[in-house]
């Protein structure tokens, strides 16, 4: 089975983080969408979302152990354009 392979973006920092291997780029936009909401002390993306982007990388493929990297990261989504502001 194929996994999309996506990492998130730091800005502040200039660095990606650990990537992370999701089912659909549906899954992952939701995935970060949720974290970039989840309000706690610890949660830098809620903090400063303007900071954070969601990148996709390429694809894994578990039956062969293969990565298909893209040429370079497609952006997928901006934490600031995910926020739910109430």
């Amino acid at each position: 089975m194929q996994s999309f392979v996506c990492a998130f973006f730091d800005s502040a920092a200039v660095a990606f983080g650990r990537p992370m291997f999701l089912p659909s780029v549906g899954v992952a936009m939701r995935s970060f969408s949720d974290e970039v909401n989840r309000v706690h002390d610890d949660n830098n993306m809620n903090k400063h979302p303007g900071d954070f982007m969601l990148y996709e990388l390429g694809l894994y493929d578990d039956s062969d152990g293969s990565f298909t990297l893209l040429d370079k990261p497609k952006l997928l989504a901006r934490a600031i354009d995910v926020v739910i502001k109430s």
